[in-house]
């Protein structure tokens, strides 16, 4: 029976790479990360280009350090599992192992580890082990991604189950009462009812489109915006007050629709004669209202989804508005303004074109 040939054997001429030569050039210019551990010291052996070029630091730096320099604390128990696992079985892998770079900045990694035997003539104990990372981080965010997708579906799930439900039954219970009796107060809820089934639908549509990219940035005129926005909170009785000059950069439907949700919560908290005033801050700008004020506790909440004080909310809108500065890098808080009501103030938004 004859030996399988030699893979590095050329028939021709019978040249072959030397075995070291051959695996510096694999270590060397591996698109991994590469290091080379010594268990008994506790020390780097080597390290390859791109472990250097993964964690920032140079060659020399890299093998002054301790291999636990480069984790942050908090994954000390992976590391030890890891670890646990290679001098136990020869072999293992995490994708739970974090590193830190010299800047400081944590990287999601996937590390496989492999014991060496480095004693004389072989047979002896392992203390050398061979780790090779790579950078997960596309992949993690794109995790993430899906998750935030899914707990998305979850809230449509919610507000198709539950809160387009309550309207319903009271459209249904009430075009009842009024074939019986012809009291104009039934038609009244069922539009009522419907009213708040369409506030429903328009605010799922806008939460489906939450965290796409910002694609059309252009200066924005924060006052004629404004103006445009109260003509969507449909609140003939209340009124608006436009104290800005400034043109932002930003997406002028996103904008308009930040504003217009915030009018719609001073309107339905507030009161339907409240004045709602748009001004100006150093970094940003403010919507405020002399309604009855927020709440004393609670606040932080207030942008999450299905948050709500009033029957006629979707508990939606806020967390809309919240969304939609998050989308251009913008911060939103809520306190209280200067007459007593609710003031929301959205930071941050810089790249303002100051009316040019």
């Amino acid at each position: 029976m004859s030996e399988d040939p030699d893979p590095y054997c050329d028939r021709e001429n019978s040249a072959r790479p030397p075995v070291d030569e051959l695996y510096r050039k694999v270590f060397e210019h591996s698109n991994d990360a590469v290091m080379v551990v010594d268990f008994d010291t506790e020390r780097f052996v080597d390290v390859n280009p791109a472990a250097c070029e993964l964690l920032g630091y140079t060659r020399e730096e890299l093998l002054d350090l301790d291999p636990e320099d480069i984790h942050p604390e908090d994954f000390e128990e992976v590391r030890d599992e890891f670890l646990r696992d290679v001098l136990r079985d020869g072999s293992g892998w995490t994708d739970d192992l974090a590193c830190v770079t010299k800047a400081g900045e944590t990287v999601p990694t996937e590390i496989s580890g492999a014991s060496l035997d480095v004693s004389s003539g072989g047979g002896g104990e392992s203390t050398w082990m061979v780790a090779m990372l790579r950078d997960v981080s596309e992949r993690v965010a794109y995790e993430r991604e899906l998750e935030a997708e899914v707990e998305r579906l979850d809230q449509f799930a919610s507000v198709l189950s539950h809160d387009l439900r309550n309207p319903l039954n009271v459209v249904s219970g009430r075009v009842d009462l009024a074939e019986e009796t012809g009291d104009p107060e039934h038609f009244e809820a069922i539009r009522n009812a419907a009213e708040r089934m369409n506030a429903l639908v328009d605010d799922v549509l806008v939460v489906a489109r939450q965290g796409e990219t910002v694609e059309t940035i252009e200066a924005v005129d924060l006052a004629s915006q404004s103006r445009e926005a109260w003509r969507l909170a449909n609140a003939p009785t209340a009124s608006l007050s436009v104290e800005t000059g400034q043109a932002i950069a930003a997406d002028p439907s996103r904008v308009k629709q930040l504003l217009a949700n915030l009018f719609r919560n001073a309107v339905e908290h507030g009161g339907e004669d409240v004045t709602v005033t748009v001004g100006d801050m150093p970094d940003g700008f403010f919507v405020a209202d002399d309604g009855t004020g927020l709440p004393s506790e609670g606040r932080d909440a207030l942008f999450d989804r299905g948050v709500t004080e009033d029957d006629t909310g979707t508990g939606l809108g806020l967390a809309i508005v919240a969304s939609i500065a998050d989308d251009h890098g913008w911060d939103v808080v809520a306190t209280d303004s200067a007459d007593g009501g609710a003031r929301f103030e959205v930071s941050g938004v810089g790249g303002r074109a100051n009316g040019e």
